[in-house]
């Protein structure tokens, strides 16, 4: 690693291990950090659950987020002999607001800057790894399969090009049985290799996969089965592995500073938002199409704000952009603000997700300037985007 060149990280944080993997300035790829002597992982003094559950006042324990992220980044600068931070990206089990506040705290006080930092989840850590491999790792398609407790879950990912826009569409499956989930806690899963090439070669059979990532305690062994290590070959490459999403979220963290793997790719991943807000404007006397919100934002980051002075209008119309490239109309009655002549009506429009599939939007009366007090009043709209 050469020095001088700042902390590129990627930090996978489980229930109650984490992992980190670094990017390598020399070779110009991904590596893991033994974060303690022979073991790959940070061992977490608090469960992420327990962080989760919060102190008595019901918020997130995020001085014990800290004191993680503190362990763990500090030993992958003592690893690459370096002093400054210059991205990191973290992936989680859970996605949900509580969780990803307190992780954004406890970036804060950790100094990482805005702008420097993402929050992923672990089926776009998994993107960001498969598709920043070679070409033909990825070209028809490529699946994980994450072998827990509760059986194996499938994503299954791939670019597929409309309207002359690429889009990383992707598709979620699970197959549990009962022998499937006692054989991870017995270690023995080649007692149930029938049921698993059966599983695997149904669901191989319906999509095209260039490559097959399996992951999980259910294939963390020394040896897969014959047959089924044999079938996972057939026909496309696959890899067995521990690290994968604290890899794939360094290599997010590296897309914070040189986007190029998703440049050209909208994605439409578990934590993205399908759908697309707009709105028409009127600039210098022409009427232009306003993007709001664009398909393939993280919701979590999906916070807007504009301003904007009305005409003689009652209503505000959003134009939603559908997962089909399709439009509908949300309409939103803002006439208990007042109208003023002069173009001195001014609003403020703020759009919130709260979930992928969940915003509100809050329309405030701004006044105008000194000439004009604003009325105080306020508009709420929850907007729900489903299939």
């Amino acid at each position: 690693m050469e020095q001088g060149k700042g902390l590129i990280v990627g930090i996978d944080i489980e229930n109650t291990t984490t992992q980190a993997g670094i990017f390598d300035y020399k070779s110009q790829t991904v590596q893991s950090v033994n974060l303690l002597p022979d073991s790959r992982e940070y061992i977490n003094p608090v469960s992420l659950e327990k962080i989760m559950e919060g102190h008595e006042d019901g918020q997130p324990d995020v001085d014990s987020l800290v004191r993680i992220l503190t362990s763990v980044i500090a030993e992958c600068m003592r690893v690459t002999d370096t002093s400054e931070l210059l991205s990191v990206c973290i992936t989680m089990p859970v996605f949900y607001m509580d969780a990803l506040n307190a992780v954004r705290n406890a970036l804060e006080r950790l100094g990482v800057p805005e702008g420097r930092w993402q929050i992923i989840s672990k089926a776009e850590s998994f993107a960001y790894y498969a598709y920043s491999q070679k070409k033909e790792l990825h070209s028809s398609g490529v699946v994980l399969l994450d072998y827990g407790t509760e059986g194996i879950k499938c994503d299954y990912m791939a670019v597929r090009r409309s309207d002359n826009t690429n889009y990383l569409l992707q598709e979620s499956t699970r197959y549990s049985s009962d022998s499937i989930k006692n054989a991870v806690e017995a270690g023995g899963i080649a007692a149930v290799e029938e049921e698993m090439c059966t599983f695997a070669e149904e669901y191989f059979s319906k999509r095209p996969v260039s490559a097959a990532y399996l992951t999980g305690k259910g294939f963390d062994v020394e040896k897969l089965p014959d047959r089924f290590a044999k079938l996972m070959v057939t026909r496309r490459k696959a890899f067995v592995g521990q690290n994968l999403f604290a890899k794939g979220a360094c290599y997010a963290a590296l897309e914070i500073l040189k986007p190029e793997v998703f440049k050209d790719v909208v994605l439409l991943l578990d934590n993205r938002v399908k759908y697309g807000i707009e709105t028409d404007i009127s600039s210098y006397g022409k009427t232009m199409r306003f993007r709001i919100v664009r398909a393939g934002t993280n919701w979590y980051t999906a916070d807007r704000t504009m301003e904007f002075i009305l005409d003689d209008l009652r209503t505000v119309t959003l134009k939603i952009t559908t997962p089909d490239n399709r439009y509908y109309d949300e309409v939103i009655d803002i006439s208990d603000i007042p109208f003023r002549e002069g173009k001195t009506t001014r609003i403020s429009m703020n759009v919130r997700f709260t979930d992928v599939d969940r915003c509100y939007v809050r329309i405030s009366d701004m006044g105008f300037g000194e000439f004009v007090k604003s009325s105080g009043k306020v508009i709420l709209k929850e907007l729900e985007f489903r299939d």
